[in-house]
């Protein structure tokens, strides 16, 4: 949670920083018509190529990045605890005792117990919907740990259009820098000629630099550490996902409860991993 603050900090406080120490002004580097050309290229770019349910996850990962760390170990072990006591409820009392819990998750009573599961929205309706399919008594000839790979690897790469779309507008946007100093540079010719007014034109070039700057600086410094984010949490999400399949494979092929829960637990990453009597 200290690195995102501390990172922003350390960006902003490097270059404005380093420029005060260079000798300048920072009104210098306020010119709000670059940033309308930029951002609003960069926009409306990215508005036109992608469909609408990715402004949608992109708006879903833009409040984890600032919200914090939505995989933790808390998580790994909610879900372990959760998947444990919907295991022993079936083998105690029959698999369509958990047909109600499956059917509203948000009210039972066992999910309740486990709010982080239920927050983490992928993982609940991956939960639900596994559960539902075992319900339905399968045949034997359907390969379930295929159909889990499978909806994993859908998932993620449903997931990954959001890095893949920004990190395209930032693959753009110091091109937009230049579209805007351009601009900035055809004022500045139309100042040339007669009684010239060399600082005014100075301005007027400097003006245009920093359209080239302001591009750069959002696709290097603001974007791209976004996109690699985002890029870390899919690969913590994939490892979520798959140590629930490693569970509901095992539980499929009616091994106990507790060596269901063992097969899950060692495919929690290190950095996340779960005392036993945790789970």
């Amino acid at each position: 949670m200290l690195g995102k603050p501390l990172g922003i900090l350390l960006i902003t406080v490097s270059f404005f920083g380093g420029f005060l120490l260079m000798g300048g002004n920072l009104l210098s580097l306020w010119h709000p018509s670059e940033l309308v050309v930029i951002l609003g290229l960069a926009l409306g770019t990215f508005f036109a190529s992608t469909p609408v349910y990715v402004w949608a996850s992109s708006m879903r990962f833009l409040g984890r990045y600032f919200a914090g760390e939505s995989v933790t170990k808390t998580l790994y072990s909610d879900t372990l605890g959760l998947l444990e006591e919907l295991a022993r409820l079936s083998r105690s009392s029959g698999v369509l005792t958990l047909e109600k819990h499956v059917i509203d998750p948000d009210n039972s009573p066992i999910f309740l117990r486990y709010s982080s599961v239920l927050k983490h929205k992928p993982l609940k309706k991956f939960i639900v919907d596994n559960l539902s399919y075992l319900l339905l008594n399968p045949p034997q000839s359907q390969n379930f740990q295929h159909h889990l790979e499978d909806q994993v690897e859908d998932i993620c790469e449903s997931m990954m259009e959001v890095p893949m779309s920004i990190g395209k507008v930032a693959d753009w946007l110091p091109g937009f820098g230049i579209v805007a100093a351009v601009l900035g540079v055809i004022l500045t010719m139309e100042m040339l000629g007669g009684d010239m007014d060399v600082a005014r034109i100075g301005t007027a070039i400097g003006a245009a630099l920093v359209g080239t700057l302001t591009g750069v600086f959002f696709a290097f410094a603001v974007l791209a550490p976004f996109v690699h984010a985002v890029e870390v949490m899919i690969r913590q999400d994939r490892s979520l996902l798959e140590m629930t399949a490693a569970f509901l494979s095992a539980y499929s092929n009616g091994v106990s409860p507790s060596l269901a829960i063992e097969i899950g637990r060692q495919r929690v990453p290190p950095q996340f991993e779960v005392p036993r009597e945790e789970g």
